[in-house]
């Protein structure tokens, strides 16, 4: 399957790009509320809604660490990523929503 149209127009790269970057150590944020995060998410995910991505900032003290971020359909982690570039993070990826990330989940 490829991406959701929402997706692709919220400037998401592909889900294999980003589950090769999640297997190599990037660190999975997912942008949704609490209570989206709570109905579904991916196992490796840390919930940092997009109102509280700017507290988050303040306490991370590598910038350089690859940084995929995932929502329901790709237009508020593409916003994350544009604050975390905005705030030095230059390697923030938008990995589109969570039902394509889970859909193009590696098996091995």
């Amino acid at each position: 399957m490829s991406q959701s149209a929402l997706s692709r127009w919220s400037g998401a790269v592909g889900s294999n790009s980003c589950w090769e970057l999640i297997k190599h150590g990037a660190q999975v944020l997912d942008v949704r509320s609490p209570d989206e995060f709570a109905q579904a998410h991916l196992p490796q995910a840390t919930n940092v809604p997009l109102n509280q991505l700017d507290s988050w900032i303040k306490q991370q003290p590598n910038k350089q660490r690859p940084l995929v971020l995932y929502c329901a359909a790709g237009i508020r982690a593409q916003m994350g990523c544009d604050i975390l570039r905005a705030n030095g993070f230059d390697c923030a990826v938008n990995g589109g929503s969570l039902q394509d990330l889970l859909y193009n989940q590696p098996t091995a």
